[in-house]
């Protein structure tokens, strides 16, 4: 049975997921800083389910978003680790909060398990809630409904991976916070891979900016599918949608954060927009789904 404790239960800080969002806000601002947007949690595994007192300890959970806060501590961190970042973004980020009670709509259908969360509001606004929302949802899962595990050896568990694949010379990254069992589990991952160095391989980074900062290492993030898709929306555009997409990034970030991403709309839409000015600005492009093999020969 899993032991649980409040202290370790998040939304910890507004720095609390994926680095991604704030990238993509700060673009939002610029591009799009009036537009509204809708969106909901779709369960990709229906053999996850919820009850009631999941349902509300998640509640609850939404509702403490009211008082998350950027601190003058994770200001001056972002300024200093992702200098990417306008004056006039960090602005808005120091003054910036939820409002869950009109945003979030949350319920449940007892009878099948089935949660239902629906966020609305300025896209600006109601972008930062996704990855929050998504590592809540896990674990309001993993608090109440699948409790057969505990915290017994995973320490040494992840130890453990973590000296094989740098000892083999592997780079890697941890990019858990959204699938996370709970705060805590990923706050032992990180603190156990933050160790695994051996020659050139090692951890390189968290999506994580509050992990990040904690453990000393780089936080690590460009771009998402919701960007691309939000453009070709609001364009009207799909066959387009890439071209726009990344030349509006372009705008905002200078040649900086300059990963493509090729697959909201398929491989082959992306390459026919890909052409050689984005190509000779961009710094590379991230295979993100199908086989790798394929794409390198795309």
């Amino acid at each position: 049975m899993l032991a649980t404790t409040e202290e370790h239960a998040a939304p910890a800080s507004i720095l609390d997921q994926d680095l991604y969002k704030f990238c993509m806000q700060q673009a939002v601002l610029e591009h799009y800083p009036d537009v509204d947007a809708e969106y909901g949690f779709v369960n990709r595994d229906p053999s996850i389910l919820f009850n009631r007192a999941s349902l509300e300890w998640l509640q609850s959970r939404i509702a403490r978003m009211a008082d998350l806060r950027a601190t003058d501590e994770d200001l001056a961190y972002l300024r200093s680790a992702c200098p990417y970042f306008s004056t006039e973004y960090l602005s808005f980020l120091s003054v910036f909060t939820f409002d869950p009670q009109s945003e979030v709509h949350c319920s449940l259908d007892e009878s099948a398990g089935t949660l239902s969360v629906r966020v609305c509001g300025k896209w600006a606004r109601v972008i930062l809630y996704e990855v929050i929302l998504l590592a809540l949802i896990a674990e309001s899962h993993y608090r109440f409904v699948d409790t057969d595990w505990n915290y017994d050896g995973q320490r040494e568990r992840i130890a453990a991976k973590g000296r094989k694949l740098a000892e083999a010379g592997c780079r890697f990254a941890e990019f858990g916070t959204r699938r996370r069992r709970s705060f805590l589990t990923q706050d032992i991952v990180m603190s156990e891979l933050s160790r695994c160095t051996s020659g050139a391989g090692g951890l390189v980074g968290t999506s994580n900016p509050y992990f990040a900062r904690k453990y000393g290492v780089p936080p690590l993030g460009t771009i998402g599918h919701e960007w691309t898709m939000g453009v070709a929306a609001l364009e009207n555009t799909y066959l387009d949608a890439n071209r726009l997409a990344l030349a509006k990034w372009l705008e905002t970030y200078k040649g900086r954060l300059g990963i493509a991403l090729h697959d909201t709309f398929g491989t082959g839409v992306f390459f026919a927009n890909f052409g050689h000015d984005l190509a000779e600005a961009f710094t590379g492009v991230r295979h993100d789904s199908g086989d790798p093999l394929a794409f390198a020969q795309a």
